[in-house]
């Protein structure tokens, strides 16, 4: 999962949105009024998330994917005082599998920010585990993210992960300085960091 430090100050043109719309509703996260909005929003967070999906780590395009409540602003566990508050907002990418259509209006354990990954590991074969030593609540708290996200649900990304560590830790063992160069461009960034 992305380690999420949104901008400072937010996005100005969502701030200005706010202003001019101080009653703004759910329904209209929707509207034709808040589409160019939504947009430059989007293209925020995915810069600040540099390209990645908040959730899977895959690289997403700009213009793909959608903005992700990480609190979800309707269903059971809805806030809807946050629809519109950019540091609940995330670029998730769109596989019914995996990610924020998968966890759909849940409220994730574990979100997306500083220290998101420090409960969970990469195991060799790709899969999203606990790290050892975890209290029960705790490994609870994993287990139930990684599957409210599909984390290990989905086998091209098990498999895509595995191999990406394969290539990290060869890049390790070979030249080790260049493993930092090598994982800021990479995908899984993230949780490739909890191993290596």
């Amino acid at each position: 999962m992305v380690e999420l430090h949104h901008r400072s100050g937010g996005v100005t043109i969502l701030q200005a949105f706010l202003a001019n719309h101080p009653r703004a509703q759910i329904s209209d996260w929707d509207s034709q009024t808040f589409q160019p909005v939504k947009r430059q929003v989007k293209q925020a967070l995915h810069e600040d998330q540099q390209g990645l999906c908040i959730y899977c780590e895959r690289k997403i395009d700009a213009t793909d994917g959608q903005i992700d409540h990480i609190k979800p602003k309707s269903g059971p566990h809805a806030d809807p005082y946050l629809c519109f508050i950019y540091t609940n907002h995330a670029h998730s990418c769109i596989n019914n599998k995996t990610c924020g259509q998968k966890k759909k209006h849940g409220l994730l354990p574990i979100e997306p920010g500083p220290g998101c990954n420090r409960q969970w590991t990469l195991s060799t074969d790709g899969a999203v585990e606990p790290v050892a030593g975890l209290t029960r609540h705790q490994k609870h708290g994993v287990t139930q993210t990684r599957g409210m996200l599909g984390l290990n649900a989905d086998a091209r990304l098990v498999d895509e992960r595995q191999k990406w560590l394969t290539s990290s830790i060869e890049v390790l063992k070979a030249s080790p300085e260049d493993i930092t160069a090598f994982l800021q461009d990479s995908p899984f960034r993230h949780i490739l960091a909890t191993v290596l």
